[in-house]
């Protein structure tokens, strides 16, 4: 029986919309205690979330069977906004006075809806036994969606932080941004480490290609697509290192949001 069974998704996704509700009321309203208030809700909703995960993940199949990870795309896309919403979290902490929330809560809802459309598609992998490639695998590819994902969202800052700035906006903007310094290292963070789980993603789902099917299929789609994006997020990773353009920071957001969008494309 599962301990959390009581926690649902609407247990969590409430408590996000309403740190949504908030954050976009900050451009409007000013009331004492909004930051405690919105720190609060969004680390309630995230104890809720973590609570959800640990019955999927712990206790949620029959006695007797290993714990399935990252089994079917539910659970992928679950533990995927949980990570964008402790993302959210630290950031919010350590920036109280900016819109974070007003970029990144919209993905974590995004995750989670499709994670509910999803609910009800058949597994990855109908067999039981856990294969640690497979897990390697699915937690490089989930750690680097992540990441494109925030580089959506660094990336969309940055563009608008420069642009309030260019057009001395910034001071009379309700919507609080942090440094562009801050922002554009984000987006070379977000740039780089997805880099590193696609390498990850890529070599553990070749190696269990193999080792469940005696061979590699070159020309499969998950392969196929799977080396489409590392490809495209490698060169946009060395574009990044080697190019000292007039662009500046925003060429790692061009290229941020360019992930996102090709990662998009690619799914």
């Amino acid at each position: 029986m599962a301990v959390f069974a009581g926690v649902t998704v609407s247990c969590f996704l409430l408590s996000y919309l309403l740190v949504l509700a908030f954050e976009a009321a900050r451009i409007y309203l000013k009331f004492p205690g909004r930051n405690v208030l919105l720190v609060s809700v969004m680390a309630l909703g995230l104890i809720a979330h973590s609570l959800f995960i640990f019955n999927q993940f712990s206790l949620a199949t029959p006695a007797g069977d290993p714990p399935q990870l990252l089994s079917n795309w539910f659970q992928w896309a679950v533990l995927g906004a949980w990570g964008l919403a402790l993302a959210c979290l630290v950031l919010t902490i350590r920036n109280p006075n900016g819109s974070i929330g007003l970029f990144l809560i919209p993905l974590v809802l995004t995750l989670i809806g499709l994670g509910l459309l999803l609910r009800g598609a058949p597994p990855f992998h109908p067999e039981t036994t856990i294969n640690l490639w497979r897990v390697i695998h699915g937690v490089g590819l989930l750690g680097s969606t992540m990441f494109i994902a925030l580089g959506l969202a660094f990336g969309a800052m940055y563009l608008l932080q420069s642009y309030l700035l260019k057009s001395r906006k910034a001071r009379r903007s309700r919507i609080k941004l942090p440094t562009l310094e801050f922002l554009q290292s984000m987006n070379r963070l977000s740039i780089f480490a997805s880099l590193f789980g696609l390498a990850i993603g890529l070599v553990s789902g070749i190696v269990l290609n193999f080792n469940r099917e005696g061979q590699i299929a070159w020309f499969s789609g998950g392969v196929v697509f799977t080396f489409a994006l590392f490809l495209w997020v490698l060169l946009a990773a060395l574009w990044e290192l080697a190019s000292r353009g007039a662009l500046g920071g925003r060429r790692s957001a061009y290229l941020a949001i360019a992930n996102f969008v090709f990662m998009v494309v690619v799914l």
